[in-house]
């Protein structure tokens, strides 16, 4: 048996007055009388009185200890196991994620969040259990239901806050699920409301406690950053920033561009509340390292959205094969440094030429062994990896997709063709230019490469006369080599995601990845991909493979997360989940109330043993 209350057995010590009524001396009061005959009789009442002289048991005293022993232990409110009663439970869902490092409160509202799950932890009743979900970038159950408040401190001193955007519907939802179990339960949500939408999590009438986090909204951060290449010169690269102010009110805001740690330009603009404002930046030709925006906001209490990277690699040269085609295809090929091709007859195709090769293009008849690879086949050739119908006569553009990287810089309107083949089979592979016979262009990704066909032969129609015609070229062996094998090109993830890339079966070795600040998050190689998670830091990650090595950039550029205004409330949908049921677990049987009824009986048998030795 246990005890809530152990400090009320204090009340135990009420015996003693009780006992002493008992006991005291009693003073008589002298009278004269006329004979000492009664004098034994006093005399023996004397000795019964006193407290040194042995006494007979008394009924009433004996009684009303008994109640008063009731009394005190009931206060005491003990308590034992018992498997029919339903334990009582809390779920502790704590927001990691990136506004949760907001400073509006000290230290952070994180910090201030674990704080109050302490205080909650430690006013935990005895025999009361608890459970804590981590509701971040990667939701899971850091403590299960458990009674033991050293291990649940534990549990929150490993909660940190990260750098990414986190995914509070989600731990609502695993919260949930969790609390379904028991059936005296409560869950208890710190966080600041952050962007998601929890319209879908069904409450099932369990009782939720949001504890908001945070005061203020004023925060600018870095929304958006992107490189991309430059409209006026196809070698050179500019630099695309977004800068939007979350805040109420207006300020000057300053933008400082990095590369290798030489500053390239600083451009402080006014913000206005809820804007956007963007920046461009145009990048040295051929320049190549490391990229990084900063952002200094007066009075910003996000600093995770103040910073972001990008890494420019050196100029990599790409080996294309070009399968048949005309001298017009050799000499667009040819016109980009960047490219060395090679052209040779569909008959002189073979799988070594196709091994070294980072992209095929075909203007003929497919070859074999194209599977896996990525490559282009520029008209209705038999071997293509889609199915085409019968040819229509002078098909007509209707759209085109402007923002793949296919079709950038290029107008396909009234373009003329003398015939198209309607496709019966896409294969996969996505319409990018439709037309009125059906998709004119087609692509996306088969067997692990990249592919892109066309539903016409270009040599009959005028799209070879027209720009567009090389610039869609180019695009295309940009597009199908800018993922290629090896570790050359790296890019960009948004922190919290994974990185993955292609690397071949070739590759082995144990790969290793060192983060910002030294931080080592989880890398492996599966099948010749390479795959990188728990990224939850801003900055620039090196991985190594034997002698291969790349960089990539993991930035935050969320604007839910760099929306730190706090939510007054969270609303659930309707509830769906039905009623909690019986838990497996032992509960607590509290025991003052049969020691209260006990007590009270026992006053009413002394209240009539005294009323009958008075009448008798």
């Amino acid at each position: 048996m246990n005890l809530l209350a152990p400090s009320a057995l204090a009340l135990s010590l009420l015996a003693i007055p009780l006992i002493a009524m008992y006991f005291l001396r009693l003073r008589r009061k002298k009278v004269r009388v006329s004979s000492l005959l009664p004098w034994h009789a006093v005399k023996q009442s004397e000795q019964l009185a006193s407290p040194f002289h042995k006494f007979r048991r008394h009924l009433l005293l004996l009684l009303q200890l008994l109640v008063l022993a009731l009394l005190v232990l009931a206060l005491a409110r003990p308590w034992v196991e018992a498997s029919d009663v339903p334990a009582h439970s809390m779920v502790l869902v704590i927001d990691t994620s990136a506004s949760m490092g907001a400073t509006d409160v000290e230290p952070t509202r994180l910090g201030h969040a674990l704080a109050e799950a302490s205080l909650l932890i430690d006013d935990l009743p005895a025999g009361d259990e608890a459970m804590i979900v981590d509701a971040g970038a990667s939701v899971e159950v850091v403590t299960p239901f458990s009674r033991d408040k050293g291990a649940l401190r534990l549990g929150l001193s490993k909660l940190s806050v990260g750098e990414a955007a986190g995914d509070l519907e989600a731990g609502m939802r695993l919260a949930m699920s969790l609390a379904r179990s028991r059936p005296d339960v409560e869950v208890v949500v710190l966080s600041d409301g952050g962007p998601s939408d929890l319209s879908a999590v069904q409450g099932g009438g369990i009782p939720v406690r949001y504890v908001a986090q945070g005061r203020s909204p004023h925060n600018a951060g870095i929304v958006a950053l992107d490189v991309r290449r430059s409209p006026l010169s196809d070698l050179e690269q500019q630099l695309f920033v977004t800068v939007t102010n979350f805040g109420d009110r207006e300020g000057l805001g300053t933008i400082e561009v990095y590369l290798d740690g030489a500053k390239l330009r600083v451009e402080t603009q006014s913000l206005p509340p809820g804007s956007a404002v963007p920046l461009v930046v145009d990048l040295p030709p051929g320049s190549s390292g490391l990229l990084k925006v900063v952002l200094a906001w007066p009075g910003d209490i996000l600093p995770a959205d103040d910073v972001a990277y990008a890494v420019l690699d050196e100029a990599t040269t790409s080996e294309v094969l070009l399968v048949g085609g005309d001298a017009l295809l050799a000499r667009i090929l040819a016109s980009d440094p960047r490219i060395e091709a090679r052209r040779v007859p569909v008959a002189g195709v073979t799988p070594e030429l196709l091994a070294s090769a980072d992209a095929v293009l075909v203007a003929g008849d497919v070859p074999d062994g194209l599977e896996g690879l990525n490559y282009a086949v520029l008209g209705p050739y038999a071997g293509s990896p889609v199915g085409f119908g019968p040819p229509e006569a002078a098909p007509g553009v209707i759209e085109w997709n402007r923002s793949h990287p296919l079709l950038r810089y290029t107008t396909w309107n009234r373009v003329v063709m003398a015939e198209s083949r309607p496709v019966v089979d896409r294969g996969g592979l996505v319409p990018v230019v439709d037309g009125t016979t059906g998709p004119l262009v087609l692509a996306g990704e088969r067997d692990g490469g990249r592919v892109v066909q066309l539903a016409f032969d270009p040599l009959r129609s005028d799209l070879p006369l027209r720009v567009s015609w090389p610039v869609f070229v180019l695009n295309t062996v940009g597009w199908l080599t800018e993922d290629r094998e090896g570790l050359g090109g790296s890019g960009a993830v948004a922190t919290g995601r994974p990185w993955v890339q292609a690397v071949g079966t070739g590759v082995t070795g144990t790969p290793r990845i060192v983060g910002p600040e030294g931080t080592s998050p989880e890398v492996r190689l599966d099948d010749g991909v390479l795959r990188a998670s728990s990224l939850d830091r801003v900055g620039i990650y090196t991985v190594t493979v034997g002698s291969l090595q790349s960089r990539f950039a993991a930035n935050l550029l969320s604007e839910g997360e760099s929306h730190v205004r706090p939510r007054l409330d969270l609303v659930l949908g309707e509830d769906g989940g039905g009623p909690a049921h019986q838990a497996s677990l032992l509960g607590r049987r509290e025991l003052w109330r049969p020691l209260g009824y006990l007590a009270l009986l026992l006053l009413l048998l002394e209240w009539a043993a005294y009323h009958r030795r008075k009448v008798a």
